[in-house]
């Protein structure tokens, strides 16, 4: 199973109608639970407003909250973030992945997400532990859901990102930053 390696730590920005938030600090996303493994590293100053929900379904869904992290690998991703992959030669360590694949790793970071919550929970590891699996059957569904929302509309957002033809100048100098530090770790140079 994959994992967060860090909590998220954001501060408020009114920008217009929409909120939207910037990153303290980075945060990481490992697609699966081993240190070698794939990883997405969201960069600190990164803008996001967490899920995308029109205000009427706030009520089932909002854009904060249970799913904020997964919201937030996704903008990451959808903005032509990249993921890294240490096993990898330096040149090709970090890789744009297709929309299908984002839209994959936002829908099993919610997955991630439900458990480590619900099963962190006081409510859930006291009288209701039997019934765990139960509560986290039930939210299923809702995590389909947002993920059909998101495959579904996400296309125009996406292909917006993508038509802009680099990542943004911060995630840019993030993602250099990092490559040169592997390179330096390996002792190349590209």
């Amino acid at each position: 199973m994959a994992r967060f390696t860090e909590d998220v730590n954001v501060v408020n920005h009114l920008s217009g109608r929409v909120l939207q938030w910037e990153m303290c600090e980075p945060m990481t996303y490992r697609l699966v639970d081993q240190d070698d493994a794939e990883f997405v590293t969201v960069p600190p100053k990164f803008k996001t407003d967490f899920a995308s929900v029109p205000r009427p379904f706030w009520f089932w869904i909002a854009p904060w909250g249970r799913h904020g992290r997964a919201a937030i690998v996704h903008d990451f991703l959808y903005q032509l973030g990249s993921v890294t992959d240490l096993r990898k030669p330096v040149a090709s360590r970090l890789r744009r992945p297709p929309k299908r694949e984002v839209d994959r790793i936002f829908r099993q970071a919610m997955a991630v997400l439900d458990e480590v919550i619900l099963t962190k929970s006081k409510l859930w590891s006291g009288t209701l532990k039997p019934f765990l699996g139960v509560r986290l059957a039930l939210a299923a569904p809702r995590r389909w859901v947002i993920w059909a929302a998101v495959a579904l509309f996400g296309h125009w957002a996406y292909k917006k990102e993508q038509a802009k033809g680099g990542a943004p100048p911060r995630e840019r100098e993030m993602l250099d930053s990092v490559a040169a530090d592997m390179r330096a770790k390996d002792g190349t140079s590209a």
